[in-house]
Protein backbone atom coordinates (compact mmCIF):
# COMPACT_ATOMS: atom_id res chain seq x y z
CA UNK A 1 0.00 0.00 0.00
CA UNK A 2 1.18 3.53 -0.77
CA UNK A 3 3.10 5.09 2.16
CA UNK A 4 1.21 8.39 2.05
CA UNK A 5 -2.10 6.53 2.05
CA UNK A 6 -0.99 4.52 5.08
CA UNK A 7 -0.12 7.74 6.92
CA UNK A 8 -3.55 9.19 6.15
CA UNK A 9 -5.33 6.06 7.37
CA UNK A 10 -3.28 5.71 10.56
CA UNK A 11 -3.91 9.36 11.48
CA UNK A 12 -7.62 9.13 10.66
CA UNK A 13 -9.03 6.39 12.88
CA UNK A 14 -12.61 6.73 11.64
CA UNK A 15 -11.56 6.39 8.01
CA UNK A 16 -9.31 3.42 8.82
CA UNK A 17 -11.95 1.51 10.78
CA UNK A 18 -14.68 2.34 8.28
CA UNK A 19 -12.54 1.21 5.35
CA UNK A 20 -11.66 -2.07 7.08
CA UNK A 21 -15.33 -2.84 7.80
CA UNK A 22 -16.45 -1.92 4.27
CA UNK A 23 -13.71 -3.91 2.57
CA UNK A 24 -14.36 -6.93 4.78
CA UNK A 25 -18.00 -7.17 3.72
CA UNK A 26 -17.18 -6.45 0.06
CA UNK A 27 -14.59 -9.25 0.01
CA UNK A 28 -16.99 -11.65 1.73
CA UNK A 29 -19.70 -10.77 -0.79
CA UNK A 30 -17.33 -11.38 -3.73
CA UNK A 31 -16.25 -14.75 -2.34
CA UNK A 32 -19.89 -15.69 -1.80
CA UNK A 33 -20.64 -14.97 -5.46
CA UNK A 34 -17.61 -16.86 -6.76
CA UNK A 35 -17.96 -19.91 -4.48
CA UNK A 36 -19.83 -19.67 -1.20
CA UNK A 37 -18.55 -23.11 -0.19
CA UNK A 38 -15.10 -21.60 0.34
CA UNK A 39 -16.60 -20.03 3.47
CA UNK A 40 -19.22 -22.58 4.52
CA UNK A 41 -20.08 -26.20 3.82
CA UNK A 42 -23.83 -25.64 4.16
CA UNK A 43 -26.38 -24.87 1.47
CA UNK A 44 -28.09 -21.64 2.59
CA UNK A 45 -31.48 -22.84 1.32
CA UNK A 46 -31.26 -26.44 2.49
CA UNK A 47 -34.17 -27.20 4.86
CA UNK A 48 -33.46 -29.73 7.62
CA UNK A 49 -36.13 -29.78 10.34
CA UNK A 50 -34.10 -32.25 12.40
CA UNK A 51 -31.58 -29.45 13.03
CA UNK A 52 -34.07 -26.62 13.56
CA UNK A 53 -33.37 -23.91 16.17
CA UNK A 54 -29.88 -25.12 17.05
CA UNK A 55 -27.94 -22.49 19.06
CA UNK A 56 -24.56 -21.11 17.89
CA UNK A 57 -21.86 -23.77 18.04
CA UNK A 58 -18.69 -24.93 16.31
CA UNK A 59 -20.80 -26.66 13.65
CA UNK A 60 -23.21 -23.72 13.18
CA UNK A 61 -21.46 -20.56 14.36
CA UNK A 62 -24.63 -18.46 13.92
CA UNK A 63 -26.96 -21.33 14.80
CA UNK A 64 -29.86 -22.54 12.65
CA UNK A 65 -33.30 -21.10 11.99
CA UNK A 66 -36.77 -22.59 12.44
CA UNK A 67 -36.38 -24.65 9.27
CA UNK A 68 -32.94 -25.98 10.16
CA UNK A 69 -31.07 -23.75 7.68
CA UNK A 70 -27.61 -22.59 8.70
CA UNK A 71 -27.87 -18.88 9.57
CA UNK A 72 -24.21 -18.11 8.80
CA UNK A 73 -24.46 -19.53 5.29
CA UNK A 74 -27.67 -17.54 4.73
CA UNK A 75 -25.96 -14.35 5.88
CA UNK A 76 -23.14 -15.02 3.42
CA UNK A 77 -25.64 -15.69 0.62
CA UNK A 78 -27.44 -12.42 1.42
CA UNK A 79 -24.30 -10.27 1.29
CA UNK A 80 -24.02 -9.91 -2.52
CA UNK A 81 -27.44 -8.25 -2.68
CA UNK A 82 -27.22 -6.26 0.55
CA UNK A 83 -23.71 -5.00 -0.28
CA UNK A 84 -24.27 -4.10 -3.95
CA UNK A 85 -27.81 -2.67 -3.98
CA UNK A 86 -26.90 0.42 -1.87
CA UNK A 87 -24.16 1.33 -4.39
CA UNK A 88 -26.69 1.21 -7.22
CA UNK A 89 -29.21 3.30 -5.28
CA UNK A 90 -26.72 5.93 -4.11
CA UNK A 91 -24.94 6.05 -7.48
CA UNK A 92 -28.18 6.66 -9.39
CA UNK A 93 -29.38 9.18 -6.80
CA UNK A 94 -26.12 11.14 -7.01
CA UNK A 95 -26.20 11.16 -10.82
CA UNK A 96 -29.80 12.38 -11.06
CA UNK A 97 -29.40 14.86 -8.23
CA UNK A 98 -26.16 16.18 -9.72
CA UNK A 99 -27.72 16.83 -13.12
CA UNK A 100 -30.85 18.46 -11.71
CA UNK A 101 -28.92 20.46 -9.09
CA UNK A 102 -26.32 21.86 -11.50
CA UNK A 103 -28.91 22.84 -14.11
CA UNK A 104 -31.17 24.41 -11.49
CA UNK A 105 -28.46 26.30 -9.63
CA UNK A 106 -26.42 27.40 -12.64
CA UNK A 107 -29.19 28.65 -14.93
CA UNK A 108 -31.62 29.83 -12.23
CA UNK A 109 -34.77 31.70 -13.19
CA UNK A 110 -37.98 29.92 -14.12
CA UNK A 111 -36.10 26.66 -14.79
CA UNK A 112 -34.76 26.70 -11.24
CA UNK A 113 -38.24 27.38 -9.89
CA UNK A 114 -39.82 24.49 -11.81
CA UNK A 115 -37.11 21.98 -10.91
CA UNK A 116 -37.09 22.91 -7.23
CA UNK A 117 -40.88 22.76 -6.91
CA UNK A 118 -40.79 19.32 -8.52
CA UNK A 119 -38.05 18.31 -6.06
CA UNK A 120 -40.05 19.64 -3.12
CA UNK A 121 -42.92 17.28 -3.95
CA UNK A 122 -40.74 14.30 -3.03
CA UNK A 123 -39.15 16.01 -0.05
CA UNK A 124 -42.57 16.77 1.43
CA UNK A 125 -43.16 13.09 2.32
CA UNK A 126 -41.27 10.96 4.86
CA UNK A 127 -38.72 9.13 2.73
CA UNK A 128 -39.08 5.57 4.01
CA UNK A 129 -42.90 5.74 4.03
CA UNK A 130 -42.92 6.98 0.43
CA UNK A 131 -40.46 4.23 -0.53
CA UNK A 132 -42.68 1.61 1.13
CA UNK A 133 -45.73 2.89 -0.77
CA UNK A 134 -43.92 3.01 -4.13
CA UNK A 135 -42.42 -0.47 -3.64
CA UNK A 136 -45.79 -1.97 -2.75
CA UNK A 137 -47.59 -0.30 -5.66
CA UNK A 138 -44.97 -1.22 -8.27
CA UNK A 139 -44.18 -4.68 -6.95
CA UNK A 140 -47.64 -5.91 -5.98
CA UNK A 141 -48.25 -7.49 -9.39
CA UNK A 142 -44.62 -8.30 -10.24
CA UNK A 143 -43.28 -10.23 -7.25
CA UNK A 144 -40.21 -11.48 -9.14
CA UNK A 145 -39.08 -7.89 -9.72
CA UNK A 146 -39.73 -6.49 -6.23
CA UNK A 147 -35.99 -6.19 -5.60
CA UNK A 148 -35.64 -3.80 -8.54
CA UNK A 149 -38.78 -1.88 -7.68
CA UNK A 150 -37.54 -1.41 -4.11
CA UNK A 151 -34.23 -0.07 -5.42
CA UNK A 152 -36.13 2.23 -7.80
CA UNK A 153 -38.33 3.44 -4.93
CA UNK A 154 -35.30 4.39 -2.84
CA UNK A 155 -33.74 6.19 -5.81
CA UNK A 156 -36.96 8.16 -6.30
CA UNK A 157 -37.05 9.34 -2.68
CA UNK A 158 -33.28 9.89 -2.42
CA UNK A 159 -32.23 11.92 -5.48
CA UNK A 160 -34.01 15.14 -4.38
CA UNK A 161 -31.68 15.38 -1.37
CA UNK A 162 -28.68 15.48 -3.70
CA UNK A 163 -30.42 17.91 -6.05
CA UNK A 164 -30.95 20.35 -3.17
CA UNK A 165 -27.40 19.85 -1.92
CA UNK A 166 -25.83 20.42 -5.35
CA UNK A 167 -28.03 23.42 -6.15
CA UNK A 168 -27.03 25.16 -2.92
CA UNK A 169 -23.34 24.64 -3.64
CA UNK A 170 -23.67 25.76 -7.29
CA UNK A 171 -25.36 28.98 -6.21
CA UNK A 172 -22.30 29.79 -4.12
CA UNK A 173 -19.79 28.70 -6.76
CA UNK A 174 -21.31 30.64 -9.68
CA UNK A 175 -20.94 33.91 -7.75
CA UNK A 176 -17.16 33.45 -7.52
CA UNK A 177 -14.90 35.77 -9.57
CA UNK A 178 -13.30 32.92 -11.53
CA UNK A 179 -16.70 32.02 -13.00
CA UNK A 180 -17.07 35.57 -14.29
CA UNK A 181 -13.55 35.44 -15.71
CA UNK A 182 -14.31 32.14 -17.43
CA UNK A 183 -17.35 33.69 -19.10
CA UNK A 184 -15.30 36.71 -20.19
CA UNK A 185 -12.69 34.32 -21.62
CA UNK A 186 -15.40 32.89 -23.86
CA UNK A 187 -15.98 29.52 -22.22
CA UNK A 188 -19.44 28.05 -22.81
CA UNK A 189 -21.77 26.96 -20.03
CA UNK A 190 -20.89 23.28 -20.47
CA UNK A 191 -17.16 23.95 -20.22
CA UNK A 192 -17.62 26.17 -17.16
CA UNK A 193 -19.71 23.54 -15.39
CA UNK A 194 -17.24 20.81 -16.31
CA UNK A 195 -14.02 22.68 -15.45
CA UNK A 196 -15.00 25.08 -12.67
CA UNK A 197 -18.18 23.81 -11.03
CA UNK A 198 -18.04 20.02 -10.98
CA UNK A 199 -14.55 19.72 -9.39
CA UNK A 200 -15.76 21.72 -6.39
CA UNK A 201 -18.78 19.45 -5.96
CA UNK A 202 -16.89 16.14 -5.92
CA UNK A 203 -15.53 16.33 -2.32
CA UNK A 204 -18.95 17.26 -0.94
CA UNK A 205 -20.72 14.51 -2.90
CA UNK A 206 -18.08 11.96 -1.90
CA UNK A 207 -18.53 12.71 1.80
CA UNK A 208 -22.31 12.89 1.73
CA UNK A 209 -22.79 9.80 -0.44
CA UNK A 210 -20.51 7.75 1.81
CA UNK A 211 -22.51 8.81 4.85
CA UNK A 212 -25.71 8.17 2.92
CA UNK A 213 -24.69 4.57 2.18
CA UNK A 214 -25.33 3.63 5.80
CA UNK A 215 -28.81 5.17 5.65
CA UNK A 216 -29.62 3.36 2.41
CA UNK A 217 -28.47 0.03 3.86
CA UNK A 218 -30.90 0.50 6.74
CA UNK A 219 -33.68 1.73 4.45
CA UNK A 220 -33.34 -1.20 2.06
CA UNK A 221 -33.26 -3.61 5.01
CA UNK A 222 -36.57 -2.13 6.18
CA UNK A 223 -38.12 -2.76 2.76
CA UNK A 224 -36.77 -6.32 2.78
CA UNK A 225 -38.09 -6.72 6.34
CA UNK A 226 -41.59 -6.08 5.01
CA UNK A 227 -41.11 -8.54 2.15
CA UNK A 228 -40.43 -5.94 -0.53
CA UNK A 229 -37.00 -7.23 -1.51
CA UNK A 230 -35.86 -10.26 -3.48
CA UNK A 231 -38.45 -13.08 -3.65
CA UNK A 232 -37.92 -16.30 -1.61
CA UNK A 233 -35.85 -18.38 -1.32
CA UNK A 234 -33.18 -15.73 -1.97
CA UNK A 235 -31.76 -14.77 1.45
CA UNK A 236 -31.79 -11.11 2.49
CA UNK A 237 -30.65 -9.72 5.81
CA UNK A 238 -33.75 -7.61 6.43
CA UNK A 239 -36.08 -10.50 5.68
CA UNK A 240 -34.01 -12.82 7.88
CA UNK A 241 -34.53 -10.44 10.78
CA UNK A 242 -38.29 -10.57 10.20
CA UNK A 243 -38.39 -14.37 9.82
CA UNK A 244 -36.50 -14.82 13.07
CA UNK A 245 -38.88 -12.69 15.11
CA UNK A 246 -41.49 -15.44 15.27
CA UNK A 247 -39.05 -17.66 17.18
CA UNK A 248 -38.03 -15.11 19.81
CA UNK A 249 -36.89 -15.35 22.55
CA UNK A 250 -35.94 -19.04 22.27
CA UNK A 251 -34.20 -18.62 18.92
CA UNK A 252 -32.72 -15.12 19.21
CA UNK A 253 -29.75 -15.78 16.92
CA UNK A 254 -31.84 -16.03 13.73
CA UNK A 255 -32.66 -12.31 14.02
CA UNK A 256 -29.74 -10.94 16.03
CA UNK A 257 -26.88 -12.01 13.74
CA UNK A 258 -28.42 -10.65 10.50
CA UNK A 259 -29.34 -7.44 12.35
CA UNK A 260 -25.78 -7.19 13.66
CA UNK A 261 -24.39 -7.50 10.12
CA UNK A 262 -26.73 -4.74 8.91
CA UNK A 263 -25.62 -2.52 11.79
CA UNK A 264 -21.92 -3.15 11.17
CA UNK A 265 -22.22 -2.36 7.46
CA UNK A 266 -24.05 0.89 8.20
CA UNK A 267 -21.50 1.75 10.89
CA UNK A 268 -18.63 1.17 8.46
CA UNK A 269 -19.94 3.75 6.01
CA UNK A 270 -20.74 6.19 8.80
CA UNK A 271 -17.18 5.99 10.12
CA UNK A 272 -15.69 6.24 6.62
CA UNK A 273 -17.88 9.23 5.80
CA UNK A 274 -16.87 11.04 8.98
CA UNK A 275 -13.23 10.25 8.22
CA UNK A 276 -13.51 11.56 4.66
CA UNK A 277 -15.20 14.72 5.92
CA UNK A 278 -12.38 15.37 8.38
CA UNK A 279 -9.79 14.60 5.70
CA UNK A 280 -11.20 16.68 2.85
CA UNK A 281 -12.68 19.60 4.77
CA UNK A 282 -13.92 19.65 8.39
CA UNK A 283 -16.39 22.38 7.39
CA UNK A 284 -18.31 19.77 5.39
CA UNK A 285 -19.61 18.55 8.74
CA UNK A 286 -22.03 21.47 8.61
CA UNK A 287 -23.79 19.72 5.71
CA UNK A 288 -24.34 16.62 7.81
CA UNK A 289 -25.30 18.44 10.98
CA UNK A 290 -27.26 21.32 9.58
Amino acid sequence: MNTSLMKILTKNVNLLLGTIIIMFFIVMAIISVINIHLLTRYNPNQINFSEANLPPSILHIFGTDQEGRDVFSRVLAALPIDVSIPYIIVGASVLIGLIVGIISGYFGGILDEILMRFTDIFLAFPGILLALAISEILGSSHLAYRLYFSALALIIVNWPVYARLVRGQVLQIKSMPYITLAKVAGLGNYQIMKRHVLPHLIPILLVYSTLDMGTIILSYSILAFFGLGAPPPTPELGRMVYDGLSALPQNWWSSVFPALVITLMALGYSLAGDGLRDLLDPRLGEIRNG
